[in-house]
C-alpha cells in the first residue's frame, strides 16, 4: 500500500518539510523545496468506491495517473463533437462590390494602404478590376469560431475600424454592425450544423463593410484568440470625366468611285469607300477602357457597312493614355473609313456611326450629319428585286431559259409600233426618253416609277436631271424569249396605269388593233386569238381570270396573259415584249414572270 508521511526537521533556524513516499517495495525522500512528481511514475491506486473496469475504460491499481487520463480523453473525445473551424477557417476574404475591368492611366496613384506604394500600385496601361463607388462590402466569413471568446476587429488600411467581443455562451450575441464591422449568427454550433449537438461551441460570422478614399484601400478581419482573414487590396476609382463629347463631324467620298448605273443614273458599288472625321473629348478618368487599344468602335448604318474601328495608335493618342485626357478642355481628331454596303439596290441618307467608351460612359454617335442630307446612291450586281438588266423569269415558264431585260422604247403612248430583235436598254450609256420610266434604288430594293427627280442635286454620287419635260406618262418595255408558252403569269406590287403584252413575228401582230399589242386590263374573248382586226377574236383583251386594274394599288398580283391558239413556238425570234405605263405619283416595287395560274 503506498502512502506519504511527512515529517519536519529544524535546522539553522529554518523548518524543512521532508515527505516519504513508499510503495510497499521503495521508499523515496523528496524535499518540498523542489518538489516534482509527475504523473506518469504515480500509480492510482485501489479504488475504494466503483470499478476500475468499465465498458468505457479498463484501468488498474498500477495504471499511472497520465495514463489514466488518457484513457479516459480518449473517451470523451468520442462524447464531444468537433469544434467549428477557428476563424477564419479555409475561407478567404474578398470585396464582393461591383467592379469594372479597365486600364489604369498613367499618373501617380493614392495609396491609402499601410502598405509601401511598390508592394500595391500598378504600372500605367495595367488591366484590373476597380470600383467606382466610395462604398465597399466584402464577403462573409460564415460559421466559425470561437463565438463566445475573444475579440474580433475589422482593420481598413491599417487601422482598426470596428471591434466588438465576444460573451461566454454567446449570451447575449453580438450581432450587428460596429463601424465596419459586421456580425451575424453569433450562436451554438448546432444551429449551423444540425449533426452537432448543443451546449459544445459557438460560432459566429462576419464581414466587412464602409466606405473609403480614392485610390488603393485594404480591409482585413482579425479574431484575437484565433486568426486573421488575408488582407484583399482594391481600387477606388473616383474619376468622372463625363461622357465623351463628339464635333466637326465631316466626311468625304472616294475621289474615284466604282459606278453601277441604272436608267443612267449612277449608283455607288461596294467598292468605294467614304472617309468620315470627329473630333471626340473625354477619353479618360483615372482608368481608361480595356477594349484593345481601341478608340472608337463603328457601326453600320443605312448606305454604310460599318466603318473600321479605331485604335488609339490611329488617333496618334498616346498609350497609355494620360489621367483626364481631354476631360477639361482639347480634343482629339480622327478619321475612319466606312465603305458603301456591298450588296443590294438601294438608297439612305443615313450614315454610319461610331462610339467612344472612356471606360465611365460611352457616346454613340451617328455620322449622318456628314451626309449634309445628300442620298447615297448603291447598287451591286444583279438582285432581286426589281432590276432593268434582270427581271426574274421563272424557269417553268415555256421552254428554254433567258432573262428577261428591259429594250429600248420603242416610242412613245400607250402602244407604238415594234419590231422583233429589240435591243437591250443600257442602263449606262442608252438615252432615256422623256417618256421613260426608271428603275432606280429605294431604300433597300428597287423601284420601277414614274420619275422626274433631279438626281443632280441632294444625291450621291450626282446625277442627271429628270426634273423637266417628264411629268407625262412614262414606260417601261422588256422582254423575255420562251418557246412552246401560250399562257404565262404576269406579278406584281404598286400601281400602274396600263400593262400590255406583244408577241412580235406572230398572227396577233396584225389581228391586234392596238400596233400588235395584247391589253391585260381587258378580258380574253375566249376563243382563237387575241385582235380587234382580221383573224382575231373580236377584242384586244388577253387577261385570263381578271383583268389589270389600273391606277389602283394591288399587291402580289398574279393576272394570266394568253395568247389563244398562237404559241411564241410560231414565231421566228420566240420574243415576248411587255409593256407598263405609269403617271405620276406611280410605281412598282416588285415584278415578275411566273407560271400561269388560270
Amino acid at each position: 500500500m503506498s502512502y506519504i508521511k511527512r515529517f519536519t526537521s529544524l535546522y539553522a533556524g529554518n523548518v524543512l518539510a521532508d515527505y516519504l513516499w513508499g510503495d510497499g517495495s521503495n521508499i523515496y525522500n523528496i524535499n518540498a523545496n523542489s518538489l516534482s512528481i509527475l504523473g506518469n511514475a504515480i500509480p492510482i491506486g485501489n479504488s475504494s468506491q466503483g470499478n476500475l473496469v468499465s465498458n468505457a475504460v479498463s484501468l488498474t491499481a498500477n495504471t499511472t495517473v497520465t495514463n489514466s487520463i488518457a484513457l479516459i480523453n480518449q473517451v470523451l473525445g468520442k462524447l464531444v463533437p468537433l469544434p467549428p473551424a477557428a476563424f477564419p477557417g479555409n475561407q478567404t476574404l474578398s470585396i464582393t462590390s461591383s467592379g469594372t475591368s479597365a486600364r489604369m492611366a498613367d499618373f501617380t496613384q493614392t495609396n491609402n494602404t499601410a502598405q509601401p506604394n511598390a508592394n500595391v500600385t500598378v504600372s500605367a496601361g495595367t488591366l484590373l478590376t476597380v470600383y467606382r463607388s466610395a462604398n465597399y462590402n466584402t464577403n462573409t466569413i460564415a460559421n466559425t469560431g470561437p463565438g463566445d471568446s475573444g475579440t474580433i476587429t475589422a482593420f481598413v488600411n491599417g487601422a482598426a475600424a470596428g471591434t466588438v467581443t465576444f460573451n461566454t455562451d454567446a449570451n447575449p450575441n453580438v450581432n450587428g454592425a460596429y463601424g465596419n464591422l459586421v456580425i451575424t449568427n453569433n450562436y451554438d454550433y448546432s444551429q449551423a450544423n444540425a449533426n452537432i449537438d448543443s451546449g459544445f461551441w459557438y460560432v459566429f460570422s462576419a464581414q466587412a463593410q464602409g466606405t473609403v478614399l480614392s485610390g488603393w484601400n485594404q480591409v482585413a478581419i482579425s479574431h484575437s484568440s484565433a486568426g486573421t482573414t488575408n488582407a484583399p487590396v482594391w481600387y477606388y476609382d473616383a474619376g468622372s470625366p463625363g461622357s465623351p463629347q463628339f464635333f466637326s463631324i465631316g466626311c468625304t467620298p472616294q475621289v474615284t468611285p466604282e459606278l453601277s448605273y441604272s436608267s443612267t443614273v449612277p449608283f455607288y458599288t461596294g467598292n468605294n469607300a467614304f472617309e468620315f472625321t470627329f473630333a471626340v473629348n473625354r477619353l479618360s478618368g483615372d482608368t481608361y477602357p480595356n477594349n484593345g487599344n481601341i478608340l472608337a468602335l463603328g457601326f453600320a448604318g443605312g448606305a454604310f457597312s460599318s466603318p473600321t474601328n479605331l485604335t488609339y495608335a490611329a488617333a496618334n493618342v498616346a498609350v497609355p493614355l494620360a489621367r483626364n485626357l481631354y476631360v477639361s478642355s482639347g480634343t482629339v481628331t480622327a478619321n475612319v473609313m466606312a465603305n458603301v454596303v456591298n450588296s443590294g439596290f438601294g438608297s439612305s441618307s443615313t450614315g454610319p456611326s461610331v462610339r467612344v467608351d472612356n471606360s465611365y460612359n460611352f457616346t454613340t454617335q451617328s455620322l449622318t450629319s456628314a451626309l449634309s442630307g445628300s442620298v447615297i446612291h448603291y447598287k451591286n450586281g444583279n438582285t432581286t428585286t426589281i432590276d432593268e438588266t434582270n427581271i426574274a423569269v421563272d424557269p417553268a415558264v415555256g421552254s428554254g431559259f433567258a432573262s428577261a431585260f428591259r429594250i429600248v422604247n420603242p416610242g412613245g403612248g400607250n402602244t407604238p409600233s415594234y419590231s422583233a430583235n429589240a435591243s437591250a436598254f443600257n442602263s449606262q450609256s442608252s438615252t432615256l426618253q422623256t417618256y421613260d420610266a426608271t428603275v432606280v434604288g429605294i431604300n433597300t430594293r428597287g423601284v420601277m416609277k414614274h420619275d422626274v427627280t433631279d438626281y443632280s442635286v441632294g444625291y450621291l454620287p450626282e446625277g442627271p436631271n429628270l426634273s423637266a419635260g417628264r411629268s407625262g406618262t412614262q414606260y417601261f418595255t422588256f422582254k423575255f424569249v420562251r418557246q412552246d408558252l401560250q399562257k404565262f403569269d404576269i406579278n406584281y406590287t404598286g400601281t400602274l396605269a396600263g400593262l400590255w403584252v406583244a408577241l412580235p413575228g406572230s398572227a396577233i401582230d396584225s389581228s391586234s388593233g392596238l400596233n400588235g399589242w395584247m391589253d391585260m386590263s381587258q378580258a380574253y374573248a375566249g376563243a382563237g386569238y387575241p385582235g380587234t382586226g382580221a383573224g382575231g377574236n373580236g377584242s384586244d383583251g388577253c387577261s385570263l381570270g381578271g383583268a389589270a386594274q389600273l391606277n389602283t394599288a394591288v399587291t402580289n398580283a398574279a393576272l394570266t396573259c394568253t395568247f389563244g391558239t398562237v404559241s411564241s413556238s410560231l414565231t421566228a425570234t420566240n420574243e415576248i415584249y411587255v409593256r407598263i405605263a405609269l403617271t405620276t405619283g406611280q410605281s412598282l416595287s416588285a415584278i415578275s414572270i411566273g407560271v400561269a395560274t388560270n
